[in-house]
């Protein structure tokens, strides 16, 4: 009988956490702490807490003063863009007007700003003065929803297209989103609402595949090469150069530092890449265990390795910190900004 309730617990916990192949420690220690503390060698502080009726979901910064908050509000689930012009110690709510359900924010510069949002044509809405005011975009020659703009050096934008019905496609604007062509159909694609689904790097652009394989393109989207990862789930994706990459998943994160072509573990369970600065330093949020008698506690920590992941130094462990966390930002002071839940705290090196 403890044989048969172990094991349902092991496959409870192995749907909520979608993993693919399932490494899962069951720790004995199910205290609860939510007390979020750094890694030796760091310090976190907390800047800010939203008092805010809803989800946010992305951060961005233009600069080390200036950035954006996006929001999903709980009343009908519409954005709120929230800016700050302090560094993140204080936030201001924009106070759209108008009221569309967000997925994804993007800001080119310091004045133009986008929100895709769910509708048929691939419909934005976007400010050209910081986000003080918006209006709304669609293309009738496109059908679905808009996900992950990106731009390249040059300021062309990239997007993620697709009504779940039908292939994705990869798109690209040359005039600051007034109009998009498609630069590949690749039936290929695979897909993530959430996290990873493509990424421009200098001349490239790296884009998630069906078949655990990341598709490599030029920026006019033609096919060069297929890296095979080897990962049925891609979370985050971080291109430190064109031989170093590194690939978090749902069961563990691996590491390249020849383009793709053999991989390495560097952690054998799930994992949320903070960044990776270099090929040997780089800081992540580590699922350590689940509490075998509660299978929604999962005890993670902040993890920092200066040894290519060979060793990680990490954290207290702190609650469900994985599952909590939204997204962060590096800023060119070397400092890290971490959303988790409505909170931002910021984590710098000592």
């Amino acid at each position: 009988m403890k044989k048969n309730i172990l094991f349902f617990i092991v496959i409870i916990i192995s749907a909520l956490s979608c993993q693919d192949s399932v490494n899962i420690e069951l720790s004995q220690e199910c205290e609860k702490s939510f007390e979020i503390t750094a890694p030796n060698g760091f310090e976190i502080i907390l800047l800010e807490t939203i008092e805010y009726n809803g989800n946010l979901t992305e951060i961005q910064f233009i600069d080390d003063m200036t950035g954006y908050l996006l929001g999903s509000n709980n009343e009908g689930g519409y954005a709120d863009i929230f800016k700050t012009t302090d560094g993140g110690k204080t936030w201001d709510n924009m106070e759209l007007i108008l009221r569309e359900v967000p997925r994804n924010m993007f800001f080119l510069n310091d004045n133009i700003g986008f929100v895709t949002f769910y509708g048929s044509n691939g419909n934005l809405l976007k400010t050209t003065d910081g986000g003080e005011n918006w209006y709304e975009l669609s293309y009738n020659d496109l059908t679905g929803v808009m996900y992950h703009l990106q731009k390249d050096k040059e300021n062309n934008i990239y997007s993620m297209i697709t009504d779940t019905k039908s292939n994705p496609l990869l798109l690209k604007s040359s005039d600051t989103t007034k109009t998009w062509r498609v630069i590949n159909d690749s039936p290929d694609f695979g897909f993530d609402l959430i996290t990873f689904s493509f990424k421009v790097y200098d001349e490239n652009i790296y884009i998630s595949g069906k078949n655990k394989e990341i598709l490599i393109t030029d920026l006019e989207g033609n096919l060069k090469s297929t890296i095979q990862t080897g990962l049925d789930g891609i979370w985050d994706f971080e291109i430190i150069d064109e031989d170093n990459i590194i690939v978090t998943g749902s069961s563990k994160t691996i590491k390249s530092i020849d383009g793709g072509k053999n991989w390495v573990d560097i952690y054998d369970k799930s994992a949320r890449l903070i960044d990776f600065s270099n090929p040997d330093e780089g800081l992540m949020i580590l699922n350590k265990s689940y509490c075998p008698s509660d299978v929604y506690q999962s005890n993670d920590v902040i993890g920092f390795t200066n040894d290519a992941g060979i060793n990680w130094i990490e954290s207290n462990p702190v609650i469900n910190l994985k599952r909590n966390y939204s997204d962060n930002i590096v800023l060119s002071s070397g400092k890290y900004l971490i959303l988790i839940e409505n909170s931002i705290y910021e984590l710098i090196r000592k």
